[in-house]
């Protein structure tokens, strides 16, 4: 009988080791994985930017012919490590509807691969600091995020895991009108070598070039509705001088 009870009293001290020992990793696994909240700078899009995407534009121009100025059947533009950066702040700062000056998020082109970081608060004082790497590719319009490693905070991302958040991330961007637009009008897009981004698309299509234009502020139709409200202008001033030249004619009579 003394035994029995001993064995019991044993069984239940195991038990309590293992609760405890698994309170330990739990408690251990939960501070590794996270970690006091992360601020980052909210992106901007100033003045000294213009001249960056003018550069772009100048030489988006120049791509769509050779040099016997003939229009090419591919053109290709290759943006520069800090063009992308440029043109991917520009693309965040439009979200940033409260002009905030941190963000809990951050996007950063290095060495050909797109860098996420999110801070995700998950009680007081701590958050799950997420970090991706990526690499897009698009297709005819259509983006993937090829997922090359990530991170919570000191724990590796399983890849189920980052296949998820890079299916994720590339639905989200999809689902932006203005990202979906601009990503239509090229054939191809590509990481390129020493940090660039290839741009590949067909500019015999006039339709393609007037996104990719709009895409970087510049509206070709701008011009076109000016004259089409001069032309406007134009007809009421005619329509008011004949009403005129009618009323002096019943005057006359």
């Amino acid at each position: 009988m003394a035994s029995g009870k001993g064995c019991f009293f044993r069984s239940l001290t195991i038990i309590g080791i293992l609760l405890i020992v698994l309170a330990v990793l739990l408690v251990s696994s939960f501070l590794l994985a996270t970690g006091a909240p992360v601020s980052y700078p909210a992106p901007k899009f100033d003045g000294s930017d213009t001249g960056v995407v003018t550069n772009i534009i100048t030489r988006l121009a120049r791509s769509l012919v050779d040099k016997e100025g003939r229009v090419v059947e591919t053109a290709v533009l290759k943006l520069s490590q800090n063009e992308v950066q440029t043109l991917l702040d520009a693309a965040l700062a439009k979200t940033d509807k409260h002009k905030l000056d941190t963000v809990p998020y951050a996007a950063i082109w290095d060495e050909g691969k797109l860098h996420v970081h999110y801070s995700m608060p998950v009680s007081a004082g701590r958050a799950a600091n997420l970090s991706v790497e990526l690499s897009p590719v698009v297709e005819t319009g259509d983006l993937t995020l090829i997922p090359g490693g990530g991170s919570i905070g000191h724990f590796p991302m399983p890849h189920a895991m980052l296949d998820y958040t890079a299916r994720k991330l590339s639905r989200a961007a999809m689902r932006n009108d203005s990202v979906r637009t601009t990503l239509s009008a090229f054939t191809r897009i590509e990481p390129g070598e020493n940090g660039t981004l290839l741009l590949m698309f067909d500019p015999r299509d006039v339709n393609t070039v007037v996104r990719i234009l709009k895409s970087a502020g510049q509206d070709p139709g701008e011009e076109t509705e000016e004259d089409d409200d001069s032309d406007d202008t134009d007809d009421e001033n005619e329509e008011d001088a004949a009403v005129g030249e009618d009323r002096d004619e019943e005057d006359a009579f």
